[in-house]
This record gives structure tokens, sequence and C-alpha cells, in this order.
């Protein structure tokens, strides 16, 4: 049986071919798997307060952002996005006679058995409150915080730019 031998190329530069089709591949894989733009859920409409003492928070898992400002009487007016949808969180409904803000925090800190999802004792809240803010629309946003047994919370600020004389 006679041998096959590798015919000759016919060019004397290499075929790039393959190599286009590989980096174009790896391309789009980068592209499938890099999270670009992600939402946290915090508004944009709120002045935060600036703070000299601030600490920027690098790791944004298991976090939700709640987005605090002065509401109706003594009822704050505070958004999240939950499950990818803005959704606006109640102290108290009078129609339900329910407090959404502690059950959404429970359900992110405790899981629930129902639907597959497990506790997450590492559940964090971030605080974004309006600048112009009084206490007592931040004040029951802390107390649901401690009765959904959140045990790690922060506000959010920003930087003050301090001018070196």
């Amino acid at each position: 049986m006679a041998k096959r031998h590798i015919p000759a190329a016919h060019g004397s530069h290499p075929n790039v071919t393959p190599l286009i089709d590989v980096v174009m591949v790896l391309i789009v894989f980068f592209m499938l798997v890099a999270k670009i733009g992600v939402n946290t859920g915090a508004d944009e409409k709120i002045i935060i307060p600036k703070t000299v003492m601030g600490i920027d928070i690098k790791d944004l898992g298991n976090t939700l952002v709640l987005n605090v400002r002065q509401g109706q009487i003594d009822q704050p007016y505070i958004t999240a996005l939950v499950k990818g949808t803005p959704t606006e969180l109640k102290v108290f409904d009078p129609t339900t006679k329910r407090n959404q803000l502690v059950e959404t925090l429970k359900y992110f800190r405790n899981g629930d058995k129902v639907a597959g999802i497990a506790a997450n004792p590492d559940f964090k809240v971030i605080i974004r409150g309006d600048e112009s803010m009084e206490y007592r629309f931040l004040e029951p946003v802390l107390l649901a915080c401690a009765e959904a047994q959140v045990k790690e919370w922060a506000f959010n600020t920003g930087k003050v730019e301090v001018e070196v004389p």
C-alpha cells in the first residue's frame, strides 16, 4: 500500500483562518460571561450625603440596595430592585396590614424553603437616603433591618473633595 504524504503548501504564508475563528469564539464567550452594566437598583435621583470617613464597599454580592426618601406623613418611600424589578416596599401597608419591607428582608436573609432558596447569613443592606431626609423616615428602615436579623448594613455616601492649600 502506498503512503500518503501531506500536500505542499500553495503559498509562502501560513493560513490564519482557523486562528481568526478561535479568536472570534473567545470574544463571544467573554461577552456572554462578562457582567456588563450590572444594575444594583440604586436610584440616581437621590442626592446622597457627603462624608470624609466613608469606606468603599467592594463586594456587592448578597446585597440589597434600599432607596429611602421622605414619604407621606411619617411613612418613608422605599424602593429596591427585587428579583430584577424596581419595587416599592411599604413599611406598613394599610390594605394588607403587612410590612412589605420586613417580609422582603426576611426573604433575602432567611430564604424560602418552598421555592428552594437557602438561607443567606451573609446578606447585607445598603441604605441610600436623601441628604435632606429627616431621621424619622430612616428609623423604620433601621428597625425593619433589625427585625429581619440583617447583620450587616451600611449607608451609601459620596466622597468629599478635600482641597489641599
